[in-house]
């Protein structure tokens, strides 16, 4: 884990100076929205502070496995998205919690490069004052979860009897005004999935704590 962390430091290192840089220009827009990020974090701090543990976890696992490792971005998983693009035509994003985050917040959804460099920048500024663990759960407390459902607190409200599962698979599947049937078994497999890759992770600790 040292060896990696270190790894994603030193291809990270190119997007740290873009992100000085740019901080020393004071882009007004830029600083609103980093501003804005910061004024989400501390409105929402009550629904962070309910969100436990294991729903953390769990979103961890789902969108973005090495976030305790990287820096707001994870240039391994950029390197990998451009590389499939490439040779193997497939498409795969490799957004961070933290830019997804951003992503929410300042509603920015527009697919161009500017947004993606706006995004990734204000990423590494959010991670450098702001501990990962927040970030999750402020992420959780106001992303879309389905039509008319924004945050946590309405989507427990809906679905009092909502596990964790349920919760990280409504990011990636939002439910719709009609039910969607596609979706819907898009949204059961990825519960599935994310049961199964959790027992995984869950193993695997539990081995390494024997070994230990």
């Amino acid at each position: 884990m040292g060896k990696e962390r270190a790894l994603i430091f030193v291809l990270t290192i190119p997007y740290f100076l873009i992100a000085f840089f740019i901080r020393c220009l004071k882009i007004k827009s830029l600083v609103y929205d980093y501003n804005l990020c910061l004024q989400t974090l501390n409105k929402n701090s009550f629904s962070i502070s309910i969100i436990k543990p294991p729903l953390v976890e769990c979103l961890r696992i789902a969108e973005d496995h090495r976030q305790l490792l990287h820096f707001g971005i994870d240039p391994i998983a950029i390197l990998r998205t451009i590389y499939l693009r490439s040779f193997k035509g497939v498409r795969q994003g490799a957004s961070t919690i933290e830019q997804q985050f951003v992503r929410t917040i300042t509603k920015r959804y527009e697919k161009t490069v500017r947004r993606k460099i706006r995004e990734q920048v204000l990423a590494i500024w959010i991670r450098g004052s702001v501990h990962p663990d927040t970030i999750c759960r402020c992420y959780i407390s106001c992303c879309y979860y389905g039509y008319g459902t924004y945050g946590i607190k309405k989507l427990i409200q809906k679905h009092p009897d909502a596990d964790e599962y349920y919760i990280v698979s409504r990011i990636k599947y939002p439910f719709r005004k009609i039910i969607d049937l596609k979706t819907e078994c898009k949204f059961n497999n990825r519960m599935r999935y994310l049961k199964e890759l959790s027992f995984k992770n869950k193993c695997q600790n539990g081995i390494f704590l024997r070994k230990n």
